[in-house]
């Protein structure tokens, strides 16, 4: 199987088991995995289902098999409220895993994700900029959720197909930014990331922690706010 045998499409609720089948191939060390195939399956259940503007995409071959699939667009909630509409069957795995919680990146998977179910319950009151601050235009920012490809398939350009076309819907939709993230340590995704024009974003602290964008140069957008800084 390779990109030229490949035909992209819209993932369904019926591929959810193929999407979770080659998560787990991929990531063999996430948290999410570590927590079991049926856990993964309602991760991107959620993501398919839950309030987000979402482009879901897979690559499949003439046989109907998925290759790899690439999960993208706006995400509300995406863990946060995974972990909401899930929250007693996945107590019951870590219930029957006890030793996940020993696991210094399971564990610190569990901490942020506390911390984004938290954000959902706390009321924050943002103040209003004066009128002359209000921008006319915002840049808003596709993102890039997950993509995973089967092992075997890896460097046959499957990966860089699902992310063409999940560039390509981007700018048809008039986003003019993409943003994902990516682990640190990760540096043959990190590579391929930056040979397809994405550029690392340090925080304020002038350390880099995965994040990574990509402008989109639109002819739209471009000219948009081009009038923006003439005006």
């Amino acid at each position: 199987m390779t990109d030229q045998t490949l035909s992209v499409r819209n993932l369904g609720v019926s591929d959810l088991a193929s999407v979770a089948s080659i998560h787990v191939q991929a990531f063999p060390d996430s948290a999410l995995t570590k927590l079991g195939f049926e856990a993964v399956r309602r991760y991107y259940e959620w993501q398919m289902k839950g309030p987000h503007d979402a482009y879901n995409i897979g690559a499949f071959d003439n046989d109907g098999t998925l290759g790899g699939f690439c999960f993208g667009g706006i995400f509300r909630g995406a863990l946060g409220g995974f972990l909401d509409a899930n929250r007693r069957y996945l107590i019951s795995r870590v219930i029957t895993r006890p030793w996940l919680l020993a696991n210094p990146l399971f564990f610190d998977r569990v901490r942020l994700a506390v911390q984004s179910l938290n954000w959902r319950s706390r009321r924050v009151v943002a103040k209003p900029r004066p009128a002359a601050q209000q921008p006319q235009v915002q840049r808003r920012s596709f993102g890039i959720l997950s993509i995973a490809v089967r092992p075997n398939l890896r460097g046959t350009g499957v990966a860089q197909l699902l992310m063409s076309h999940s560039e390509q819907m981007a700018k048809q939709l008039g986003y003019s930014m993409m943003n994902l993230s990516v682990h640190e340590a990760n540096s043959r995704a990190i590579g391929f990331y930056e040979k397809l024009g994405w550029t690392r974003v340090m925080d304020d602290d002038g350390v880099w922690r995965g994040r990574m964008t990509k402008t989109l140069a639109t002819a739209d957008a471009d000219s948009v706010y081009k009038q923006l800084d003439h005006s």
